[in-house]
């Protein structure tokens, strides 16, 4: 009797093999699965800055029922601020001049007189935050020298921030890392590669907390990153 005459011992050699395949191929998945075992986890470092760039608004107005006479004295208050800054040590190539907008205001008519309002500003663009920080108290003395001021403001900016990303990222990363080999330790495991690592974004805020105001009026800041960084885990 031939093999193909023996349908049992055939049977019986197929169903052998399959047995063993299927052993293989489990075999296969927890390798393959203890290969990618890994821990994800987060790395944070945080810097206290001071800015180095202030840029300072100064709004102001006049009001006439001349309309030259308006003009007039929004020119003046202009002059006044302009010889303001001067004296603090501000750079004439430093100032920004806006434009006058002069407008009828409909809402204080005395005798079906209209009266106008004008209206501009200057810009004060330094990198002496100190500097800008400290005329900015002095504000009262336009007011007191006749200057209807609407609105001084400076933000500041911290503009050297690729400076300090590589010392950054790598205590962020090393801070991934101390994490990562706690949970090793705790899982009696070996802490291996990084499998892949992502940066995370830089985020530049006051130094004591606050809301989106707070964060542009300070003069300290605090850059932030978290990164995110995955690690292999071998028994």
């Amino acid at each position: 009797m031939t093999f193909m005459q023996k349908p049992w011992l055939s049977a019986l050699i197929i169903s052998m093999g399959l047995v063993l395949a299927f052993a293989l191929l489990g075999n296969s998945i927890i390798e393959f699965r203890n290969f990618n075992r890994y821990v994800e986890v987060k790395g944070l470092d945080e810097k206290i800055v001071k800015a180095d760039k202030a840029v300072w608004n100064i709004d102001f107005s006049a009001s006439d029922k001349d309309l030259k006479q308006a003009y007039n004295q929004i020119d003046a208050s202009q002059k006044k601020i302009v010889e303001f800054l001067k004296i603090q040590g501000f750079p004439a190539e430093g100032l920004q001049v806006q434009s006058i907008s002069i407008q009828e205001d409909l809402y204080n008519k005395t005798d079906n007189q209209p009266t106008y309002r004008a209206q501009t500003g200057i810009i004060v663009s330094s990198n002496d935050v100190d500097k800008v920080a400290a005329a900015l108290q002095k504000t009262s003395d336009l007011v007191e020298a006749g200057v209807i001021v609407g609105n001084s403001r400076a933000r500041y900016f911290y503009t050297q921030l690729n400076s300090i990303k590589p010392e950054m990222l790598t205590q962020a990363t090393s801070s991934a890392k101390e994490a990562a080999n706690t949970f090793a330790t705790n899982t009696q495991s070996k802490l291996g590669k990084i499998r892949h690592a992502s940066q995370g974004i830089f985020s530049i805020t006051s130094a004591e907390g606050g809301n989106e105001y707070e964060n542009e009026t300070s003069v300290m800041k605090k850059v932030r990153v978290v990164t995110s960084v995955e690690f292999f885990i071998e028994d």
